[in-house]
C-alpha cells in the first residue's frame, strides 16, 4: 500500500512537472506546517497541467478524481497527489462541485477551504507564493475563511469539522465571522457522510489537542448533530467530557472514543458505529469497553480467571485507563487501581491465555455427545487452568472425566 510522499519525492514529482513545461508549486498544508516550523508528513503538488498530461509525464499514476482535477502519482511507493489548478463552480450537494474549471494558481488559491491553507510554496526559489493574507493569518494565530465563511461552508459542510480541528491542533483562534458562520451551520452537517464524519473525528481524537476540539464541537453546537446520543440525557455529555479531559492527552483515538461513549447501551454504539461506517473491530472493541466500563471496583477481587480474559483482550490496556479515569473522578483516588495492577504483575504473562489443557475431541473421546453441555464444561475446565487450579494435561484430564460422569447422570 502506498504511503504518503516525503518531501524528497515530492520535489521529484515538481521537478519532472517543470521538466514538462508546466506550473508546479507545493500547496496547502505542507506549506503551513513549513512556515510554523512544524512537521510534515504529506506533500500535494499544484499545477497547470490537466490529470491526462499528468499521466503521460509518469508511469504510475491513479486518475482517482480526474473529474475534480485530482491525480495521484506513485513513485516508489509513495504517493504524491498532484492538483490542477481549478475554480469551483456551484455545490448543490454541500460536498463536491457540480463542475471544475481549470485556471491559474490564484483562481486556485481563492477557492480553498482557509487562508492558512491556501498558499503555494516554490522549493526551487525557495519563495512563498500567497494570494489570500495566509501568512499574516499564520503570524497572528488566526483561522479564518477564504472570502465569505457562509459561501466556504456551503461549498463543502465537512468544512465545520475541519475549521474545529485546524484551530485546535494549531491552538488558533478562529475569527468571529468564521465563528458565527460555523455555529449558524451546525445542523448541516448530517447532510455530510459518516464515513467523512468519521475520519474526520479519527483525526481530531487521535491529537492531544482532542479535549478542546470536542468543547468547540458541542459549543458551535455541531456534536449534538454528529452524536446526538449524547445528548438524550441532561447528564451523557458533562460525564462524558469529563472522561475525555482525563484521558485526551494519550492522543489515543479509540480511548477517547470509548470515554464519550461508554454510557451508552451496547445497541446504541452498534448503531452509531454503523452510521460512521467503522469496521466491526471498532465496533466490537466500543462495545466490550463499555460492557466492562462500570467494573473498576469489582475487578481487582474477581478471580484469576476472569482477570486472565480481560488481560487477553486486545482493549485491555485502554479499560484500565479508563478504569483509572473514572476512579479518579469519582473518589480522587487510585487505589483500585493500584490492587489490580499489583494482582496482574503478578501473573506469568505466559499463563494469560495458554492452549487448553483439554480439548472438545478429548471430550467426545470420554464419552460426551455433541450439545451445549460440552462448550459449559469445556469452559470450567479452562476456567480451572487459568486459575492454576489443574496445571498439568494429566489431573485436567482426571476432572474432565469427572465432569463428564456427572454431566451423564441421570438428574445433571
Amino acid at each position: 500500500m502506498a504511503r504518503p510522499a516525503s518531501e524528497q519525492t515530492a520535489l521529484w514529482v515538481l521537478r519532472k512537472l517543470r521538466e514538462g513545461g508546466y506550473e508546479a508549486l507545493f500547496a496547502g498544508g505542507c506549506v503551513r506546517d513549513q512556515l510554523l516550523g512544524a512537521p510534515c508528513t504529506d506533500y500535494d503538488v499544484a499545477t497547470n497541467a490537466s490529470p491526462k498530461q499528468v499521466r503521460g509525464l509518469f508511469r504510475h499514476v491513479l486518475m482517482v478524481g480526474a473529474k475534480f482535477g485530482v491525480a495521484m502519482v506513485v513513485h516508489r511507493g509513495q504517493v504524491v497527489e498532484v492538483v490542477t489548478f481549478r475554480s469551483d463552480e456551484t455545490y448543490s450537494d454541500g460536498r463536491r462541485p457540480d463542475r471544475v474549471t481549470f485556471s491559474t494558481a490564484r483562481e486556485d488559491a481563492l477557492r480553498r477551504d482557509f487562508t492558512i491553507n491556501g498558499m503555494f510554496y516554490d522549493p526551487i526559489a525557495k519563495k512563498v507564493i500567497d494570494y489570500v493574507d495566509g501568512q499574516e493569518d499564520l503570524q497572528a494565530r488566526i483561522l479564518r475563511t477564504i472570502g465569505s465563511p457562509e459561501q466556504r461552508f456551503d461549498e463543502d459542510y465537512l468544512r465545520l469539522i475541519r475549521a474545529v480541528r485546524f484551530a485546535a491542533r494549531l491552538d488558533f483562534r478562529i475569527d468571529p465571522a468564521t465563528e458565527a458562520a460555523l455555529a449558524a451551520n451546525a445542523d448541516k452537517i448530517v447532510s455530510i457522510s459518516g464515513e467523512r464524519v468519521f475520519d474526520e473525528l479519527r483525526k481530531m481524537l487521535s491529537n492531544t489537542s482532542a479535549v478542546r476540539s470536542l468543547a468547540d464541537l458541542q459549543r458551535f453546537g455541531l456534536m449534538q448533530h454528529i452524536v446526538p446520543e449524547l445528548f438524550d440525557a441532561d447528564d451523557h455529555w458533562p460525564a462524558a467530557m469529563q472522561r475525555a479531559e482525563k484521558i485526551g492527552h494519550y492522543a489515543d483515538f479509540l480511548l477517547t472514543l470509548a470515554a464519550l461513549l461508554l454510557e451508552l447501551p451496547s445497541r446504541v454504539i452498534g448503531r452509531i458505529c454503523r452510521r460512521w461506517g467503522a469496521s466491526n473491530e471498532t465496533r466490537l472493541a466500543l462495545q466490550w469497553i463499555a460492557k466492562h466500563g462500570g467494573d473498576w471496583q469489582a475487578a481487582p477481587n474477581w478471580p484469576l480467571c476472569k482477570i486472565k480474559r480481560l488481560l487477553a483482550y486486545g482493549q485491555f490496556d485502554r479499560l484500565c485507563l479508563l478504569w483509572l479515569a473514572i476512579e479518579e473522578l469519582d473518589t480522587g483516588q487510585t487505589d483500585y487501581h493500584q490492587l489490580l495492577r499489583k494482582k496482574i504483575a503478578s501473573i506469568d504473562p505466559d499463563q494469560i491465555a495458554p492452549p487448553p489443557l483439554v480439548s472438545g475431541e478429548d471430550l467426545l473421546g470420554l464419552g460426551l455427545s455433541e450439545s451445549p453441555k460440552l462448550g459449559r464444561i469445556l469452559n470450567k475446565l479452562y476456567d480451572a487452568q487459568l486459575n492454576e487450579e489443574l496445571k498439568s494435561r494429566r489431573t485436567a484430564l482426571a476432572e474432565a472425566r469427572r465432569m463428564v460422569t456427572e454431566a451423564a447422570a441421570p438428574n445433571a
